[in-house]
């Protein structure tokens, strides 16, 4: 909230001052809509418009592809190779990579855990058959200990087997000399099966990995299977000092326990097979330029056609314009950058993202038209005698060069369309390969338009085809004739006269374009031009017949607003047409309820009277809300929708809170001031702000019994004051230099208003009355000082 009061300003200058009002740029703004937010970040814009640019701009060269002949055709011409080229021999590469592949070892894995768990079965079922023998005395159950061993051990031994374990009492000598020979074979290695393998194991090895330990290359007779390592246990348990019967039990027991620990490792032989494709070097061959592969009269072979195939492939994905391309883009990306960190030193975010983005789209438009316009001049120029349209470079003339900068010079500011001139000049210039003629032409045609516009004025799209008639068309003839001067072409009169009838044309075409394009742009780009707004204002519109019927007063209290808002306006140098035509709108919510209202009360019961003042509130309030509704059905531009919803800020109904304080808390404590304040926002420009002022200012003064300067000037005072403390002036950016014009003019226009007129004589209107202290204006209603009646309004 501001510390400046005006209560001790003198808001009023003297009589005397004749200063003139400063002029400000364009008050902040809104940041970026929804549907800019999707392409918020300029960057990224530079980068797209940059690449649309550079991939036009630059030429693809036509490469003609060589004749495809069939094997065994005899060639008609020569096959030369039309520049030098790098192939991949891909036969050779692939015979490479199968060789490298082919020479990768199988990988073994030698897993120790697979022995850490025989173990722990070996010992599991010692330890079962002697719980077993303590079970209870002979005869046993030899069954269920053979389902026992089968189920929990995998282990299938008969009953002969489990008789001798039981005379042995699966003593733990016996356990002992079990794990220590399956350790022993299982610790050199043990495999399934050689009939497994068919990877050429036999013929090459394989690589046995085993963990911590390494990576050897084993034979596979190094390595024993299943089977061999079964005879050899029976020689090995045979060579031992033990009886026949211990003997046969470990026989038996290592043939149920052995278990293979060597597998085949699919993932990783797998991966060294890509490792070593990926590590073999691609092989390439060369053809120099001008290498002729099939003479003409020779039979064509299938390798030659091999290689017309690659060569014509090669030139259809290669981008030979790839390095023109990357330059273009690098160029234009810098002048957009430069374009953008201009318009943002110049505009508020918004404004300057929204002509940033239409300096684009319009750049890549007249691109577009320019390359058409080209290829449409040769094409005549080829296929027609008619002297006019023999050389191809006066038709360039024609263009409409100047469509953009007319586009730009009416809906926007002349320096903004100072720049896009400059910028379709440097784009003409690079596209006609530096015609340094042609680019001036196009930004001396600029120029004019951007007079012609202001010469015409922007209140009619007319102005566009007046400028282009009357001031482009004869400054590109003068031009060009100065240009025939300079190069000394003058000589040809049939040269000069067609080059004078395509400037004639260009002048014409561009400005007729503009005249199409003007509608258009103003709709994308959301552009409030003098003619919409002229349109907008128009007094016998539907929606002001509507008011005048259903609200006659807040209908008669926008006229007031919008006469004294729009000279306002123009003090502060300001869009006055603007303010005008949101001052004339800004209350057509009042339409859904106008009883409620005082300006529309007829003489009957106050419609307040039975209300809170919280509900009272409420329905004030909500015309604002009612407005933007109307607005939006209405299709009315968004600075008007601004207005509508700014012009009473987020301010506090101050009537309505001071009943609700009286009435229901006169210790002025409990009730709050958020139920009675508008929803806002403050107004965001100036153009919102100087309704703002006004329609409080109207509304104030028609409190007062009597309007004297001193009464209009405390009226206005207050007023300013009031909404400077509240914070509603906070966004606008107005300087007190402008709150001062923006309050003379305030002033000067309701002294016209309530000027003082002569008594008629013989006539008395006025029923003669003891007369009473003139009373000053309360402070206090929907807009500031409230009026003395009972409702605001």
């Amino acid at each position: 909230m501001s510390l400046i009061s005006f209560k001790n300003v003198k808001l009023f200058k003297s009589a005397g001052f004749t200063g003139k009002p400063e002029h400000e740029p364009g008050a902040p703004q809104k940041e970026p809509g929804t549907i800019l937010k999707v392409f918020q970040n300029p960057f990224v814009i530079i980068v797209l418009f940059s690449l649309v640019l550079a991939g036009v701009l630059s030429y693809i060269p036509a490469t003609k592809s060589l004749p495809e002949i069939k094997p065994g055709e005899i060639a008609t011409a020569d096959v030369v190779v039309p520049a030098e080229m790098t192939f991949e021999d891909t036969d050779t590469t692939e015979n490479r990579q199968r060789e490298a592949v082919a020479n990768v070892l199988p990988v073994y894995s030698f897993d120790p855990d697979v022995f850490r768990a025989v173990e722990n079965k070996v010992r599991g079922f010692f330890t079962a058959g002697r719980e077993w023998l303590k079970a209870g005395p002979a005869p046993r159950d030899y069954v269920q200990l053979q389902k026992t061993a089968m189920d929990k051990f995998g282990l299938e031994l008969g009953t002969n087997e489990f008789a001798a374990l039981e005379k042995e009492s699966f003593s733990d000598e016996l356990e002992t000399v079990l794990v220590g020979l399956l350790e022993k074979f299982s610790s050199q290695g043990v495999i399934l099966s050689r009939s497994l393998f068919i990877h050429k194991e036999n013929e090459r090895g394989f690589a046995l990995v085993r963990g911590q330990e390494g990576e050897q290359t084993i034979l596979p007779s190094d390595i024993p299977d299943v089977k061999e390592a079964k005879a050899k246990l029976i020689a090995e348990i045979n060579s031992l000092d033990l009886s026949a019967r211990r003997k046969g039990l470990l026989i038996s027991l290592s043939f149920g326990f052995l278990a293979p620990d060597i597998t085949f490792n699919n993932a990783e032989t797998e991966a060294r097979q890509i490792q070593a494709r990926a590590a073999v070097d691609k092989v390439f061959y060369s053809l120099k330029k001008g290498k002729v592969l099939i003479r003409k009269g020779d039979e064509a072979t299938l390798e030659e056609i091999k290689q017309i195939k690659l060569i014509n492939q090669t030139l259809r994905v290669k981008p030979a314009w790839l390095t023109g391309v990357l330059g273009t883009f690098l160029l234009f990306g810098l002048l957009l950058l430069t374009l953008w960190f201009y318009l943002r030193s110049l505009l508020n975010l918004r404004l300057a993202f929204k002509y940033f983005l239409m300096m684009g789209l319009t750049m890549a438009l007249s691109l577009a038209v320019y390359k058409m316009l080209a290829y449409l001049a040769v094409l005549i120029n080829q296929n027609t005698r008619f002297f006019l349209f023999t050389d191809a470079e006066s038709a360039k003339y024609a263009f409409p060069y100047q469509l953009g900068t007319l586009l730009f010079a009416f809906l926007t500011s002349n320096a903004v369309a100072l720049i896009f001139t400059v910028l379709n000049g440097l784009l003409i210039g690079y596209l006609f390969n530096a015609n340094y003629f042609l680019m001036l032409f196009s930004l001396i045609g600029g120029l004019a338009a951007i007079y012609g516009i202001k010469y015409y004025g922007r209140q009619k799209r007319t102005s566009a085809l007046r400028a282009g008639f009357f001031v482009v068309a004869p400054t590109n003839i003068f031009v060009i004739v100065t240009f025939h001067l300079i190069r000394e072409r003058f000589a040809g009169v049939g040269t000069l006269s067609a080059d004078i009838l395509m400037g004639l044309i260009g002048g014409l075409f561009g400005a007729a374009l503009a005249f199409v394009f003007l509608p258009i742009y103003e709709y994308v780009f959301r552009f409030v031009t003098q003619t919409k707004l002229l349109e907008l204002t128009n007094s016998e519109s539907e929606i002001f017949r509507k008011m005048a019927l259903d609200a006659p007063g807040s209908y008669h209290h926008s006229l007031l607003v919008a006469s004294l808002a729009e000279p306002a306006a123009e003090a502060i140098k300001v869009d006055s047409l603007l303010v005008k035509a949101g001052a004339l709108y800004h209350d057509i919510g009042k339409i859904k309820m106008p009883e409620y209202f005082i300006e529309n009360k007829k003489r009957r019961a106050d419609v307040h009277k039975d209300l809170t003042p919280s509900m009272s509130t409420l329905v004030i309030v909500n015309h604002v809300k009612e407005g933007i509704e109307i607005a939006r059905k209405e299709k009315l531009p968004q600075p008007i929708r601004d207005i509508i919803e700014q012009h009473h800020g987020n301010s506090l109904v101050r009537y309505f809170y001071q009943k609700a304080k009286e009435k229901y808390d006169p210790e002025m404590e409990k009730v709050g001031e958020e139920t009675y304040r508008y929803p806002g926002p403050p107004p965001q420009t100036k153009e919102a702000a100087v309704v703002m002022l006004a329609d409080s200012v109207e509304a104030a003064s028609r409190s007062l019994k009597v309007h004297k300067e001193e009464n209009l000037k405390r009226v206005i005072k207050d007023i300013f004051d009031n909404y400077l403390q509240d914070g509603q002036l906070d966004d606008c950016a107005f300087s007190l230099r402008e709150l001062r014009l923006i309050a003379a003019s305030f002033l000067a226009t309701l002294e016209r208003v309530y000027q003082p007129r002569v008594d008629y004589p013989g006539f008395e209107f006025e029923p003669k009355h003891r007369k009473k202290p003139e009373k000053e204006p309360r402070n206090g209603n929907d807009r500031g000082p409230e009026p003395t009646e009972e409702t605001p309004h």
